[in-house]
């Protein structure tokens, strides 16, 4: 048969860091090849050359692979493939637990009712997983009077090559000082810091404790940051234990880890939580530790390094694991719905997931008009200043006109009066002017006629 594998992150390489979806994918693919089945593994563009860009693409690649069957590792992708070819989706991960410590569940609960009824089959971790999922496929349209999904458990070694060097473990690194490994807290659902703490302090000068991943932050820790897996595993592989021991919460209680596959494949203890989803069911003498962290670490550094049996690490070995899917025989719609009815909570998720939108697009619209809101206000306040300001300034020179409009007629009175003396007096001038002139010209006949007199008796006198 062919098989169509769709999965985020890049493919494992032993030189780089991995994904775990990468690594559950790269499992799947091993054990379909190993079974004689062709192979083609679809990954996003962002994860290497080939990869789809949108659910529309990938849609589009998968008509074009022709697959007899689809295995989806990555949830979000199923609807995209629904009615293509018998459709299984790997639920190995406890979503809607992770998402409630990321804010996102709502959109998450959405996204696996969908995944779900898109399914034909599905694919736990472990059987706690199984419990947790069954619930959302009802929700989903599934009849839950019948086996709902096949267990597969993670799987020891990642990737092909890991698979075939399966009986060569990783060398080990020789250390000057005996070491404990730990990883930082990668996710807001795993916090190691307690367990890391306790393990410093217990190791002392005895051994190191080494944090890969993110920083721990705890003092007298040796942090080494993300690795290659190669040195990853080495590092395991010489290591006293692995400390796996966060603090307490419900996606802890459901998960198992690739972290703990990889002790597994490399023998190495594993220091975790009785309740753990990995611890329930196996024996003390295994190497999965349970006791405290403080005691457990002096413990194995008095009485030296403790093995995983080697029954233990087989039960998780890749051709163990894998056996469910194998047998799976794919066909459409094998799940058997029962009570159509029930998936219209599906329909239902596509309505509040379109509500949430509709509502998250208002509120931003909302957010946008209240800030704008907040601006015109502070503007309308400023100009109530400016406005009061300027009748301030208004008021103060309408009380600057009226000084100088009662000054002008004060000063107009007074004007008036002395224009109304002056007056008085030029009139009188003007009399007595008229009064000098008249007697100016009297007085210039009274000449002029004395000339003539004095002229007539010159001319008497002067013919005598």
């Amino acid at each position: 048969m062919k098989y169509l594998i769709v999965a985020h992150g890049p493919a494992p390489d032993l030189d780089h860091a991995v994904t775990g979806g990468a690594l559950r994918a790269s499992v799947h693919e091993a054990a379909l090849r190993s079974a004689g089945h062709e192979v083609v593994v679809l990954r996003r563009e962002q994860d290497g050359p080939g990869g789809f860009r949108s659910p529309a693409d990938l849609r589009r690649k998968a008509v074009a692979a022709r697959p007899d069957a689809t295995v989806c590792v990555a949830v979000e992708e199923a609807p995209a493939l629904r009615g293509i070819a018998p459709l299984c989706v790997d639920l190995y991960a406890p979503r809607m637990l992770e998402a409630a410590f990321e804010g996102a569940q709502a959109e998450q609960a959405g996204i696996a009712l969908r995944a779900a009824h898109a399914a034909d089959e599905v694919l736990y971790s472990n059987h706690r997983q199984r419990w947790f999922w069954l619930g959302i496929l009802g929700l989903a349209g599934w009849d839950l009077a019948r086996p709902c999904g096949r267990i597969v458990p993670l799987a020891c070694l990642g990737t092909p090559a890991e698979w075939e060097a399966w009986r060569k473990p990783p060398t080990k690194t020789k250390r000057p000082k005996p070491y404990f490994v730990a990883v930082g807290p990668r996710w807001p659902w795993q916090d190691p810091t307690q367990a890391i703490t306790e393990a410093v302090a217990a190791a002392g000068d005895r051994a190191e404790v080494h944090v890969y991943g993110p920083s721990s932050g705890v003092p007298g820790a040796k942090e080494l940051g993300t690795v290659s897996r190669r040195d990853w595993l080495n590092a395991l592989a010489g290591s006293v234990a692995l400390i796996d021991r966060y603090a307490p919460n419900a996606e802890r209680e459901m998960a198992t880890s690739f972290r703990q596959m990889d002790a597994l494949a490399t023998g190495t203890a594993i220091l975790t939580d009785e309740g753990t989803a990995l611890s329930t069911g196996l024996p003390q003498e295994a190497g999965i530790l349970w006791e405290p962290v403080e005691r457990a670490v002096d413990r194995l550094l008095n009485e030296g390094r403790t093995r995983i049996a080697s029954a233990v690490a087989g039960h998780f070995a890749p051709e163990q694991t894998e056996a469910a899917l194998l047998s799976w025989t794919p066909s459409l719609r094998a799940r058997g719905e029962k009570g159509g009815g029930s998936t219209s909570v599906v329909g239902a998720g596509r309505l509040l997931a379109a509500a949430r939108s509709r509502a998250d697009a208002e509120a931003h619209l909302r957010a946008a008009a209240e800030a704008e809101v907040a601006t015109k206000r502070a503007e309308i306040d400023d100009l109530h200043g400016q406005t009061r300001a300027l009748v301030g300034a208004v008021e103060a020179s309408a009380a600057a006109l009226a000084d100088v409009v009662a000054f002008r007629r004060e000063t107009v009175a007074v004007l008036g009066s002395r224009l109304s003396g002056e007056q008085a007096t030029r009139e009188q001038l003007q009399r007595e002017v008229a009064t000098v002139q008249a007697d100016l010209e009297k007085k210039s006949a009274e000449i002029a006629a004395l000339t003539a007199e004095r002229d007539r008796l010159q001319r008497v006198f002067r013919w005598r």
